[in-house]
């Protein structure tokens, strides 16, 4: 019988880590998110109402105008390859394998590409497709209940690629996912287990499906990691398959955290400080009416953003002429509409701002294209 090994990611793994796995856990792997449209309506599903439904493709935490963004976040973010996930990619096949050969003609051959799907749309001219594209590793999701469904998993072993099992770790379906293994055990190389994580989008369907949250941590189900290292100890008897079992740990503090150190590197300015975890300290001088308040996004997508713009380049000019501030040492923040610039210089000039009618403030934030802020201390 072979070992589950505890991995230094907050994790467990039978055997070896898949190559896209190998990837994420370093931080090096792309999210993109190609539709938010799926034909399945799974209970557990996490998306945000943000994204469950829409067709709109994100890269990362950029919700992407152009496929030229996508390139762009795959060289600002240091990736080494890219996770395609949805809702469904295969009920958007062309958008999905034009990414793909963009992303292998513009990155090189080597940017290892993986996708999620479920078997609803598994057809021998899609995997084919998809196989011809370019992609290196596919993971399916199939349904524990509709055992009829699996042997479209087939559909994908005739090529040469990696392919694997990717499924929530449901507590109270063990037996079904242990016949699941048996039926994959000899025909895919790797089952991916993952952690239940509670949403505001599925915290009533989990409620109403008897799923309750672990006692200290909200935003997993109590058991869930309990059931999945009993099926990790299932999958040990097997002679190849094999498994890991990733945690919401690993996805929120360990791979997330250091994709985000790699975009801050980056993506900092001089005056910005790298916190230990990935996100910047920075100065900001606002304009009265667009003081970030619990509007503040609505405000940005209201406002007549041209006519801020011109005032800020005013405040701007006024800064380099008074304090004698280099062109580079402030920025015009075109999308947040604010001037960001060093965090003690602010706090130097703070009074002056303060008389000029100006809200200065230190804000931390992630050094995500959607600048989510952490915290704001207005001075």
């Amino acid at each position: 019988m072979r070992k589950v090994i505890k991995t230094p990611h907050w994790s467990y793994r039978v055997g070896k880590l898949p190559k896209g796995c190998e990837y994420c856990v370093k931080g090096r792997k792309m999210v993109l998110f190609i539709t938010g449209v799926c034909s399945h309506n799974c209970f557990y599903c996490p998306l945000s109402d943000t994204r469950k439904g829409k067709d709109f493709v994100w890269a990362n935490e950029w919700k992407v105008g152009k496929k030229k963004d996508v390139v762009d976040e795959a060289q600002i973010s240091s990736s080494n390859g890219a996770g395609i996930t949805g809702g469904d990619p295969l009920m958007k096949l062309d958008r999905t394998i034009s990414h793909v050969r963009m992303l292998k003609s513009s990155m090189g051959k080597d940017y290892h590409i993986h996708l999620y799907a479920p078997l609803n749309f598994v057809t021998k001219k899609r995997i084919e497709n998809l196989h011809n594209a370019g992609l290196d590793e596919i993971r399916l999701h199939p349904d524990l209940d509709n055992p009829e469904e699996w042997k479209r998993i087939e559909v994908a072993l005739k090529y040469d690629w990696d392919i694997g099992i990717e499924i929530p770790s449901l507590p109270d379906k063990i037996e079904q996912t242990k016949q699941l293994i048996d039926y994959v055990k000899d025909k895919v190389q790797f089952i991916n287990i993952n952690e239940l994580e509670i949403s505001d989008n599925n915290a009533c369907k989990l409620v109403d499906a008897n799923y309750h949250s672990k006692k200290g941590i909200s935003y997993v189900v109590e058991g869930s990691d309990k059931a999945a290292m009993q099926l990790l100890k299932y999958i040990a008897k097997q002679k190849k398959l094999n498994a890991h079992y990733c945690s919401a740990r690993l996805k929120d503090g360990i791979q997330l955290r250091n994709r985000i150190k790699l975009r801050a590197k980056n993506v900092a300015k001089p005056y910005d400080k790298i916190t230990k975890d990935g996100t910047l300290l920075r100065g900001a001088i606002y304009l009265k009416e667009l003081i970030p308040d619990a509007d503040y996004r609505i405000k940005l997508q209201m406002i007549d953003h041209k006519v801020i713009i011109k005032k800020l380049f005013k405040v701007k000019r006024e800064l380099q002429s008074k304090w004698n501030i280099n062109i580079n040492d402030a920025d015009i923040d075109t999308d947040k509409l604010r001037i960001i610039l060093n965090k003690n210089f602010v706090k130097k000039i703070r009074g002056d701002l303060k008389r000029n009618k100006l809200v200065p403030a230190i804000v931390e934030e992630y050094p995500t294209h959607d600048a989510l802020e952490v915290e704001i201390e207005f001075l």
